[in-house]
C-alpha cells in the first residue's frame, strides 16, 4: 500500500506526457473533521464525553488535461480496532486514486469511493452526524481498492459500474475474489431522484447479492428520502440474510437552520427450525432528530437527539444528546 502513491503519480505524469506538454499544475488541498460532544442518558459512566469521529486530510492534483490525482489519508478511530487491541490512533489510506473524466465519462482506478451509499450520503448530507444505513449494518464499504466508472448518458439517467476487492480501503489484502457493482440514477425532474443499485461477489463458494433502492424528493425548502436494503448469506453463511429500510426528512425555515430528523429499521431472517432471528442481538432501530445551523459551507454544527432501540429484550435502549460539528475545506 506504502507504494501505490508513487505509482499512481508517475502513471499520472506519463500519461499527461503521452497526450500533450502540461502547461499549468493546479490542485486544491481537502480537509474534513468531525467531532462532537455527547451525554447518555442511559449510562453516563461509559458513554459522556467528547469524541472525534473523523480527520482526514488530502490534496487533489490538477493538472492540465483529463487526468487528476487524488490522495487522503484517514486518522482512524480507536473503535474501529479489533477487541482486545490497544486503543490507539493510527492512520491509512481513505482514497489513492488517478482519473480521467470528460464531459460524460469518469474512471477511476487504485483506492476510490463505492458507489453504494455515496449518493444517500449525499442526499442526507449529514455523515458528520450519524453514518449511513449500509455502513452502520454491515453492507458494504465507502472505499476500496478497484476500479469505478461514471457514465451520464442523458439529462435523466446516470449509470456506474465498479470492480473492487470488496475488502475495503483499510484492509487491502488480494485474494481471488472480486465484489462487482451496477448502480442508475434516474432524475426525471429537477426535485426527484431515484437510485438502484446491486452489487456481488463469491466467497468460499458462496454468492453474497446486495440491494439497494432509494426514492427521494428535495427543493429549497423541504426534502425526504426513503431506502430499503437487501444482503444475502452474511458472513459467509447460507441463509444469513439480512433486509432494512431507512427514511430521511428535513425542512428549513430560514437560509442557515434546518430541522431533520432520520429513522433506520434493521432486521434479519428466521432460518428453518430457530426461533429467533438469526442477527437478533443486532436487529433494531435508530432514530436522529435536531436541528443545524450553517455557518458556512465550510462549518456547521447541529443539536440533536439519537437513540437505539435494539430487537433483542436482554439489549438496553440508549438515549444520547449530541452536539456535532463539521469543518471542511
Amino acid at each position: 500500500m506504502k507504494k501505490l502513491l508513487p505509482v499512481l503519480l508517475a502513471s499520472l505524469l506519463l500519461s499527461q506526457a503521452a497526450f500533450g506538454q502540461i502547461k499549468e499544475t493546479s490542485g486544491k488541498p481537502i480537509a474534513e473533521i468531525f467531532t462532537d460532544f455527547h451525554v447518555n442518558f442511559n449510562d453516563t459512566t461509559k458513554h459522556t464525553g467528547f469524541d472525534l469521529n473523523r480527520a482526514y486530510f488530502g490534496y487533489q492534483f490538477l493538472p492540465e488535461g483529463n487526468f487528476s490525482a487524488k490522495i487522503i489519508v484517514n486518522i482512524g478511530s480507536p473503535d474501529e480496532l479489533a477487541e482486545g487491541s490497544k486503543p490507539r490512533r493510527y492512520a491509512y489510506f481513505r482514497e489513492a486514486s488517478l482519473a480521467w473524466a470528460n464531459d460524460k465519462l469518469t474512471i477511476a482506478m487504485g483506492i476510490t469511493g463505492t458507489r453504494m451509499f455515496s449518493f444517500q450520503q449525499t442526499f442526507w448530507g449529514k455523515r458528520y452526524i450519524a453514518n449511513t444505513y449500509q455502513s452502520i449494518n454491515g453492507y458494504g464499504f465507502v472505499a476500496d481498492l478497484g476500479i469505478a466508472v461514471d457514465y451520464i448518458i442523458n439529462d435523466i439517467l446516470r449509470a456506474d459500474l465498479t470492480v473492487m476487492n470488496g475488502e475495503g480501503y483499510s484492509d487491502l489484502q488480494i485474494d481471488d475474489n472480486v465484489r462487482t457493482s451496477l448502480g442508475f440514477t434516474i432524475a426525471p425532474v429537477k426535485q426527484i431522484a431515484i437510485r438502484v443499485y446491486g452489487d456481488i461477489q463469491r466467497q468460499k463458494g458462496l454468492w453474497q447479492p446486495v440491494a439497494v433502492g432509494f426514492l427521494g424528493y428535495k427543493n429549497d425548502y423541504f426534502y425526504i428520502g426513503g431506502e430499503i436494503s437487501y444482503k444475502s448469506n452474511i458472513d459467509l453463511v447460507k441463509g444469513h440474510h439480512a433486509w432494512g429500510v431507512s427514511a430521511t426528512g428535513g425542512f428549513s425555515p430560514s437560509e442557515k437552520i434546518e430541522v431533520f430528523g432520520r429513522y433506520d429499521y434493521s432486521s434479519s431472517v428466521v432460518l428453518k427450525n430457530d426461533f429467533y432471528k438469526w442477527n437478533y442481538l443486532n436487529d433494531g432501530s435508530f432514530a436522529v432528530i435536531g436541528i443545524q445551523y450553517t455557518f458556512s459551507p465550510n462549518v456547521k454544527l447541529a443539536l440533536d437527539y439519537q437513540g437505539r432501540y435494539p430487537y433483542a429484550p436482554a439489549n438496553k435502549v440508549t438515549d444520547l444528546i449530541y452536539l456535532n460539528a463539521l469543518f471542511k475545506f
